[in-house]
């Protein structure tokens, strides 16, 4: 039996699906409700042997977990690349599913990876609300402070916080309304604390689910939500050899020329995950701090001499960090200070 090319434009109510032969013959076209039932019958209908692709967003994982079982292979593709459905006139789900089945079936389109694994795809979840609520927290830490200071008051440090710094500085505050106002903020922070701390724990226990983890919190500057936010966004250690993790983690030099010549100037990628790059510049700065001589310490002053410039040393140690954190994981082996300076194999 042939092959069947299924494209799939998936909203949040409405999906629509092409599905084409290999000749490039359009065989159907269907609408049907947003739901997991309906994909898995609107696809499983024409047999094992299909191919999926539908475009990246905020399902895409979901209805990709839920199709695996019942064809051949599921694709999410980068949107950002598809010009054709994107800049195409008239424009609609139908339209971008008959597009999407073309494009997958003459090979033209780019991948963006998901995990199969229903546990990766929950810890990668947890990892992520466990970092926005800790962003929501301290946004409202410097909301705090805004509105002290818009009342002429001026705090200073964390006392600000604090149970009696609390006290202190709202009994500056001159105007009743006002201070009410300050202590509901205050009521808020203590709520976004507790769920930040709610969340740790989380990650902390389902973090036992990869062994891996314990293996990166020896390297220096390695704690525990650092090292599984490496788990949780890389997903897999055979997904990237060494240069496609940095450029995954925004840390690739990019460099354009036209006929030899160059065009601007070299610069660091900005397409990929900013949170891997965020990581290794953290893993970096906590070794750094560490009063305990560590290898990222003796690598980072070697590259200093080496390059002779601290920011391109920082970069390459940051690399290193990532480049040793995959390692690890790929094969299986434990850290040490030797190791990540390549004084044994």
């Amino acid at each position: 039996m042939s092959k069947v090319y299924v494209g799939m434009d998936m909203g949040s109510k409405v999906t629509a699906v092409a599905a084409r032969e290999e000749s490039g013959e359009l065989l159907e076209r269907q609408t049907f409700k947003t739901s997991r039932k309906g994909i898995i019958a609107g696809v499983a209908r024409y047999g094992f042997e299909t191919v999926v692709m539908m475009e990246e967003g905020e399902m895409a994982g979901w209805a990709y977990r839920t199709l695996l079982p019942y064809v051949e292979q599921v694709i999410v593709c980068d949107p950002k690349r598809n010009a054709w459905i994107s800049k195409g006139t008239g424009k609609n789900d139908e339209v971008d599913a008959e597009k999407l089945s073309e494009l997958l079936r003459i090979k033209s389109f780019s991948p963006v990876y998901h995990t199969p694994h229903e546990d990766m795809a929950a810890f990668k979840v947890l990892v992520q609300h466990y970092e926005e609520t800790t962003k929501r927290a301290s946004r409202q830490m410097v909301q705090i402070k805004a509105m002290f200071r818009a009342q002429g008051v001026f705090p200073e440090g964390q006392a600000v916080y604090g149970p009696e710094g609390r006290h202190d500085y709202l009994s500056r505050v001159d105007n009743s309304s006002t201070r009410i106002i300050l202590t509901r903020e205050y009521e808020l922070l203590n709520y976004l604390v507790q769920k930040k701390t709610k969340a740790m724990s989380q990650v902390t226990v389902m973090s036992r689910q990869f062994p891996v983890i314990e293996r990166f919190k020896r390297i220096g500057g390695v704690g525990p939500v650092l090292a599984a936010r490496f788990v949780a966004y890389v997903q897999d250690p055979n997904r990237f050899n060494k240069r496609e993790l940095w450029k995954f983690s925004c840390l690739s030099v990019v460099s354009r020329s036209s006929d030899g010549v160059p065009l601007g100037r070299e610069h660091l990628g900005r397409a990929g995950c900013g949170a891997m790059k965020d990581l290794s510049r953290k893993a970096f700065d906590g070794a750094m701090r560490t009063k305990e001589k560590n290898a990222i310490q003796v690598f980072y002053r070697r590259s200093c001499r080496s390059c002779g410039d601290p920011v391109h040393a920082r970069l390459n140690t940051q690399r290193k960090i990532l480049a040793m954190m995959s390692a690890i994981w790929r094969d299986g082996t434990e850290y040490s200070d030797e190791l990540f300076l390549g004084l044994r194999a």
